[in-house]
Protein backbone atom coordinates (compact mmCIF):
# COMPACT_ATOMS: atom_id res chain seq x y z
CA UNK A 1 0.00 0.00 0.00
CA UNK A 2 1.28 3.78 -1.23
CA UNK A 3 1.20 6.09 1.74
CA UNK A 4 1.11 10.20 1.20
CA UNK A 5 2.74 12.80 3.32
CA UNK A 6 0.49 13.57 6.56
CA UNK A 7 -0.67 9.70 6.59
CA UNK A 8 -0.69 8.53 9.57
CA UNK A 9 0.78 4.93 9.45
CA UNK A 10 1.57 1.90 11.64
CA UNK A 11 4.33 0.22 11.30
CA UNK A 12 5.39 -3.69 12.36
CA UNK A 13 8.20 -3.50 14.52
CA UNK A 14 9.93 -6.37 16.51
CA UNK A 15 12.58 -5.79 19.02
CA UNK A 16 14.15 -7.24 21.94
CA UNK A 17 13.16 -5.38 25.91
CA UNK A 18 15.84 -5.83 29.23
CA UNK A 19 13.71 -7.07 32.28
CA UNK A 20 15.27 -7.61 35.52
CA UNK A 21 14.86 -10.81 36.88
CA UNK A 22 15.59 -11.81 40.86
CA UNK A 23 18.72 -13.63 41.18
CA UNK A 24 18.11 -17.30 40.96
CA UNK A 25 21.06 -17.71 43.12
CA UNK A 26 21.02 -15.32 46.13
CA UNK A 27 17.20 -14.85 45.53
CA UNK A 28 17.84 -10.89 45.78
CA UNK A 29 19.77 -11.30 49.50
CA UNK A 30 22.73 -10.48 47.24
CA UNK A 31 24.99 -12.77 49.60
CA UNK A 32 24.73 -16.49 49.73
CA UNK A 33 25.84 -19.09 52.44
CA UNK A 34 28.56 -21.42 51.29
CA UNK A 35 29.33 -24.50 53.18
CA UNK A 36 32.40 -26.18 53.53
CA UNK A 37 33.30 -29.90 53.43
CA UNK A 38 34.36 -29.71 57.28
CA UNK A 39 30.38 -28.40 57.74
CA UNK A 40 31.76 -24.74 58.63
CA UNK A 41 29.31 -22.21 56.62
CA UNK A 42 30.93 -18.73 55.04
CA UNK A 43 28.57 -16.13 53.88
CA UNK A 44 30.16 -14.39 50.96
CA UNK A 45 29.06 -11.67 48.40
CA UNK A 46 26.80 -13.32 45.49
CA UNK A 47 29.06 -13.37 42.52
CA UNK A 48 26.61 -14.53 39.94
CA UNK A 49 24.83 -11.18 40.02
CA UNK A 50 27.83 -9.61 40.77
CA UNK A 51 29.61 -9.44 37.76
CA UNK A 52 31.95 -6.35 37.60
CA UNK A 53 32.93 -3.87 40.19
CA UNK A 54 29.30 -3.08 41.59
CA UNK A 55 29.19 -5.70 43.77
CA UNK A 56 25.96 -7.89 43.58
CA UNK A 57 22.50 -6.17 42.71
CA UNK A 58 19.98 -8.75 43.58
CA UNK A 59 19.01 -9.25 40.04
CA UNK A 60 19.89 -10.24 36.24
CA UNK A 61 18.98 -8.74 33.11
CA UNK A 62 17.03 -11.01 30.74
CA UNK A 63 16.24 -10.30 27.36
CA UNK A 64 12.19 -10.47 26.17
CA UNK A 65 11.16 -10.59 22.62
CA UNK A 66 8.66 -7.97 21.82
CA UNK A 67 6.87 -7.55 18.98
CA UNK A 68 4.54 -3.97 18.61
CA UNK A 69 2.86 -2.03 15.83
CA UNK A 70 4.38 1.62 16.23
CA UNK A 71 2.12 4.25 14.80
CA UNK A 72 3.81 6.95 13.21
CA UNK A 73 3.15 10.22 11.09
CA UNK A 74 5.11 10.73 7.37
CA UNK A 75 6.60 13.66 6.78
CA UNK A 76 9.22 12.24 4.42
CA UNK A 77 8.77 10.30 1.37
CA UNK A 78 11.96 8.32 -0.71
CA UNK A 79 10.79 6.51 -4.14
CA UNK A 80 13.57 4.43 -5.35
CA UNK A 81 12.07 3.47 -9.22
CA UNK A 82 13.98 0.35 -10.58
CA UNK A 83 13.62 -1.81 -13.92
CA UNK A 84 10.41 -4.20 -12.80
CA UNK A 85 8.86 -2.01 -9.55
CA UNK A 86 9.22 1.26 -7.23
CA UNK A 87 10.47 1.02 -3.93
CA UNK A 88 9.24 3.54 -0.97
CA UNK A 89 10.71 4.56 2.28
CA UNK A 90 8.80 6.10 4.76
CA UNK A 91 10.46 8.73 7.54
CA UNK A 92 9.35 10.37 10.48
CA UNK A 93 10.38 12.82 12.93
CA UNK A 94 10.23 11.70 16.27
CA UNK A 95 9.00 13.76 19.20
CA UNK A 96 12.43 13.02 20.61
CA UNK A 97 14.31 14.87 17.72
CA UNK A 98 15.47 11.75 15.72
CA UNK A 99 14.13 11.05 12.46
CA UNK A 100 12.89 7.15 11.84
CA UNK A 101 13.29 5.17 8.80
CA UNK A 102 10.32 2.51 7.67
CA UNK A 103 10.81 0.59 4.68
CA UNK A 104 7.61 -0.13 2.30
CA UNK A 105 7.15 -3.91 3.46
CA UNK A 106 7.04 -3.30 7.20
CA UNK A 107 4.34 -0.15 6.57
CA UNK A 108 0.20 -1.03 7.28
CA UNK A 109 -2.84 0.99 7.78
CA UNK A 110 -3.88 -0.57 10.88
CA UNK A 111 -2.54 -1.12 13.90
CA UNK A 112 -3.81 -5.14 13.68
CA UNK A 113 -2.00 -5.92 10.23
CA UNK A 114 1.17 -4.37 11.48
CA UNK A 115 0.80 -6.25 14.35
CA UNK A 116 0.36 -9.19 12.90
CA UNK A 117 3.17 -8.52 10.55
CA UNK A 118 5.23 -8.07 13.65
CA UNK A 119 4.25 -10.94 15.29
CA UNK A 120 5.43 -12.92 12.04
CA UNK A 121 8.91 -11.30 12.01
CA UNK A 122 9.23 -11.99 15.33
CA UNK A 123 8.47 -15.53 15.49
CA UNK A 124 10.88 -16.15 12.04
CA UNK A 125 13.87 -14.49 14.10
CA UNK A 126 13.15 -16.53 17.03
CA UNK A 127 13.18 -19.84 14.80
CA UNK A 128 16.11 -18.17 13.04
CA UNK A 129 18.13 -18.28 15.87
CA UNK A 130 17.09 -21.99 17.62
CA UNK A 131 17.96 -23.13 14.45
CA UNK A 132 21.50 -21.38 13.31
CA UNK A 133 24.00 -23.68 13.69
CA UNK A 134 26.40 -21.98 16.42
CA UNK A 135 23.21 -22.85 19.02
CA UNK A 136 22.58 -25.84 17.46
CA UNK A 137 26.30 -27.51 17.63
CA UNK A 138 27.66 -28.20 20.94
CA UNK A 139 31.33 -27.74 19.55
CA UNK A 140 31.36 -25.59 15.85
CA UNK A 141 34.54 -27.11 15.19
CA UNK A 142 33.09 -30.48 14.97
CA UNK A 143 30.72 -32.06 12.05
CA UNK A 144 27.26 -32.27 12.53
CA UNK A 145 27.38 -36.21 12.70
CA UNK A 146 29.48 -35.71 15.89
CA UNK A 147 26.92 -33.63 17.59
CA UNK A 148 24.34 -35.84 16.68
CA UNK A 149 26.07 -38.58 17.92
CA UNK A 150 27.22 -36.49 20.98
CA UNK A 151 23.70 -34.90 21.68
CA UNK A 152 22.07 -38.97 21.82
CA UNK A 153 24.90 -39.78 24.05
CA UNK A 154 23.73 -37.32 26.40
CA UNK A 155 20.32 -37.93 26.38
CA UNK A 156 20.62 -41.86 27.33
CA UNK A 157 23.45 -40.98 29.80
CA UNK A 158 20.35 -38.41 31.25
CA UNK A 159 17.64 -40.99 30.95
CA UNK A 160 20.01 -43.40 33.03
CA UNK A 161 20.58 -40.58 35.65
CA UNK A 162 16.98 -39.22 35.84
CA UNK A 163 16.37 -43.30 36.55
CA UNK A 164 18.68 -43.55 39.23
CA UNK A 165 17.22 -40.72 40.99
CA UNK A 166 14.37 -41.32 41.01
CA UNK A 167 14.66 -44.85 42.12
CA UNK A 168 17.30 -43.62 44.88
CA UNK A 169 14.57 -40.79 45.85
CA UNK A 170 11.72 -43.96 46.25
CA UNK A 171 14.11 -45.72 48.55
CA UNK A 172 14.35 -42.56 50.93
CA UNK A 173 10.80 -42.14 51.31
CA UNK A 174 10.38 -45.80 52.35
CA UNK A 175 12.98 -45.49 54.86
CA UNK A 176 11.15 -42.29 56.17
CA UNK A 177 8.15 -44.15 56.33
Amino acid sequence: MKFNIGDIVYSASYGQKTKEVTCPVCFGKLKITVILGNGDSVETDCDYCGKGYEGPKGFIIEYDYIAEAKIFFVDKIEVAVGKDKETRTYYSMEPEGYRCVYYEDTCFANKDEALKAAIAIKDKQEEEQRTQARYLKRDIHKSYSWNVGYHMREAKRNRRSMEYHEEQARLCKERVK
